[in-house]
């Protein structure tokens, strides 16, 4: 049986690197995925094996420990994987509304998204803040955005790598319908101001 090389599964290690550092995985979660690639490899590396005893080290650590083995070599690292299991945390009730803003939000920083995903999340965050401190807009909407946002990449996981070009073809269309749509609502909103006075 072959071992696992942990320099064969770099956008793999890039991704788990990036949902550590934003809060979308655990440490424990990071630490049982080495634990399961130890147990099913004949002679697993020692990169996994460390990771694997990693379970007394801060997330901080384990975030230091996959960057020198990527010697920080800072690819794009796609967002959408990530999102995915953001999607799915939310779905499953793991995470509450506040939870998944804060994590959307967090991995803008660790993770590329495109124009049109940048803006969506900027506004998600921000409707958030105005509903939560009531000036304007309700919590309920924010969630039902969230929600609509999300689910564009509930197909996506760290595992599918392979199919990720054709979801980003069907999550590109989802975002420019979606912008067209709230286009056309700035446009009816203004027609209604003008209107008013």
């Amino acid at each position: 049986m072959q071992s696992t090389n942990p320099n064969d599964i770099l956008t793999t290690l890039h991704l788990i690197r990036a949902g550590l550092a934003s809060g979308l995985l655990s440490k424990e979660e990071v630490i049982d995925w080495a634990d399961k690639i130890v147990v099913k490899d004949e002679q697993p590396d020692i990169f996994f094996i460390d990771l694997a005893m990693s379970s007394s080290k801060s997330t901080n650590d384990i975030i230091h420990y996959i960057n020198d083995l990527l010697n920080f070599d800072n690819p794009a690292v796609q967002a959408r994987p990530l999102v995915g299991l953001l999607f799915k945390q939310f779905n499953n009730g793991q995470i509450n509304l506040e939870q998944a803003v804060s994590k959307l939000f967090r991995l803008k920083f660790e993770a590329v998204f495109n124009e049109r995903e940048e803006g969506y999340i900027y506004s998600l965050e921000n409707d958030y803040d105005c509903a939560k401190h009531g000036i304007y807009g309700s919590l309920q909407i924010v969630q039902q955005d969230l929600e609509k946002f999300l689910s564009f990449y509930k197909d996506y996981s760290i595992d599918n790598y392979e199919d990720w070009a054709n979801l980003d073809k069907v999550v590109d269309s989802k975002l420019e319908e979606e912008y067209q749509l709230r286009l056309q609502d700035i446009k009816e909103e203004t027609k209604r101001w003008w209107k008013f006075w």
